[in-house]
């Protein structure tokens, strides 16, 4: 795959103390395997979560390789959104968008939409569109991808991060929306419970506003560096994961999700997250196995 953008972030790098926007963004483009790449940068190698080989779908439109803005997704060695004194990063990942994954580190546009993906609708987004009241439920131009998976011992729930952006930010009536679904459940929420979309009047809060063009990114409002915690069906062996984005009502304004650190947890019923439980020792052997090695150390004393 060939390297994008880098020229652009690299510009950045003298104007900040640290590196600029998208970094090392590398285009899904003609004769990459996508699947591959995406799954890879993703998920966490050794976090719990172990792909299901030939499980995999993706849905998205792959670049020409002659136009910088025909890929609709790509991977990426990091993220570090900054104003030169405030950063929002994360570390190697995928980026999924309703447009082109080619990002400027620069905010020029007032609607940003150089490219129609024309991937079609999404029945999932659709439904959540619908259950949440949100102003139109039509999606448009989807990007995703799907795939089965297995937890590892004493696991019980997947961890991702995410970095949302959207040009419909901050005065389009409308919400471009992404979704996460783990065994048909969705659990993409911004921190006061809304739909990850952006809705006029309702959930600006979420947002940093990059209007002015303060932050060196296209996109006119993004997130922070959010989690999402989804728990399995663990009637299951296997479990399912969906991660997509769309446009909503059109096909312009477009948004983009950045995707780090997908990986296993365990969270127990109270919502408390850890590491996979461990087995502790019993209180009472634990205190009858202190009890005998003060027992055994007392006779050594008395044989010196």
């Amino acid at each position: 795959m060939k390297i994008k953008n880098l020229g652009i972030s690299l510009f950045f790098v003298s104007s900040f103390s640290a590196n600029a926007g998208l970094l090392g963004l590398d285009l899904i483009e003609t004769g990459d395997d996508a699947i591959s790449d995406i799954t890879s940068s993703l998920v966490v190698s050794g976090g719990g979560v172990s792909v299901i080989a030939g499980s995999e779908t993706f849905v998205g439109a792959i670049g020409d390789g002659f136009s910088s803005n025909s890929a609709q997704s790509g991977i990426f060695s990091g993220v570090n959104i900054t104003d030169g004194s405030s950063t929002v990063s994360m570390g190697e990942g995928a980026v999924l968008t309703s447009g082109t994954a080619n990002i400027p580190s620069l905010n020029t546009e007032t609607s940003f939409d150089p490219f129609t993906p024309g991937t079609g609708g999404d029945a999932d987004l659709t439904a959540i569109l619908n259950d949440a009241g949100a102003p139109s439920s039509i999606t448009n131009d989807v990007n995703y991808i799907e795939f089965d998976f297995m937890l590892g011992a004493g696991f019980n729930a997947i961890s991702l991060d995410f970095i949302f952006g959207s040009d419909e930010f901050p005065d389009q009536g409308v919400t471009d929306v992404f979704g996460v679904f783990v065994d048909g459940t969705n659990y993409a929420f911004f921190p006061d419970s809304s739909l990850v979309s952006f809705v006029e009047g309702a959930n600006a809060s979420n947002f940093l506003d990059n209007t002015t063009g303060l932050f060196d990114i296209e996109y006119d409002g993004f997130s922070q560096n959010l989690n999402l915690i989804g728990l399995v069906d663990e009637s299951l062996t296997q479990h399912t994961i969906k991660i997509a984005i769309a446009d909503t009502s059109d096909s312009v304004y477009d948004s983009g999700v950045f995707l780090s650190n997908l990986t296993g947890i365990y969270t127990d019923n109270d919502g408390g997250v850890n590491n996979p439980p461990t087995t502790n020792v019993d209180e009472p052997l634990g205190v009858f196995l202190l009890l005998s090695g003060l027992g055994l150390m007392m006779r050594l004393r008395r044989r010196s």
